[in-house]
């Protein structure tokens, strides 16, 4: 692995754990209480409504719509690799779900959790935000994949469109009174972690399966992926 590469994850785990854990043993930060009361002042009808529309791609069962359709897509071209890192997206709703559990910070006051929720009990929970850790770690990866095998005009709005929502997302849960500041900042910084490492094991085993058709005959090729 490269050491710069490595250089970053380490950082993004040592951000991320003590953040969290600050999370944990102090609740609520004195930065987190201003940024509220700040926001709470700020009306912008127009942008609201744009965070509001991209709140909710996370919302409930959403999320799982874009997972299932961008894998059959996948699987529709015979990517049958990509397919399986894709629907492994899903393991940053996961994540999210027992990090809240873990540290057990409370929401924002006056906060109404949905019954849609896919886990409505972590999710009285505020750290981290599920639906930015999510977007960081699906729409990054779908990112990734753009960047790897579109070409074109296609690569660019594709990859454009995601980083888009992964920008979007973190203020969206802030104007919206869902999350407190610290809670976006460490989904950015875990989802970026999680991301990197999904990537890592989907090139290892891009890596691993070109080394096995090497050693194959012209006749035992396997078909393409």
């Amino acid at each position: 692995m490269d050491r710069k590469l490595l250089l970053i994850l380490l950082l993004l785990l040592v951000s991320g754990t003590a953040l969290t854990l600050a999370a944990y043993l102090f609740g609520v930060f004195a930065f987190d209480l201003e940024v509220a009361f700040w926001l709470r002042e700020v009306e912008n009808p127009l942008f609201e409504a744009l965070v509001g529309a991209v709140s909710l791609l996370g919302d409930g069962w959403v999320p799982v719509v874009p997972v299932l359709a961008v894998t059959f897509v996948c699987v529709a071209r015979r990517r049958w690799i990509e397919a399986v890192f894709v629907v492994a997206t899903l393991s940053a709703v996961l994540l999210a779900g027992v990090l809240k559990v873990l540290v057990g910070r409370p929401r924002p006051p006056l906060l109404a959790i949905s019954p849609y929720d896919l886990f409505p009990l972590s999710n009285t929970y505020a750290y981290p935000s599920g639906h930015v850790l999510f977007f960081v770690v699906f729409y990054g990866f779908l990112a990734y994949l753009s960047w790897k095998h579109l070409t074109g005009r296609l690569r660019w709005i594709s990859i454009s469109v995601c980083a888009a929502l992964i920008i979007l997302i973190g203020p969206s849960r802030l104007i919206l009174g869902e999350h407190w500041v610290s809670d976006v900042m460490g989904s950015y910084i875990i989802g970026t972690f999680w991301l990197i490492i999904l990537i890592l094991l989907y090139e290892m085993v891009l890596h691993r399966r070109s080394r096995g058709l090497e050693f194959r005959g012209p006749g035992e090729a396997l078909p393409e992926d």
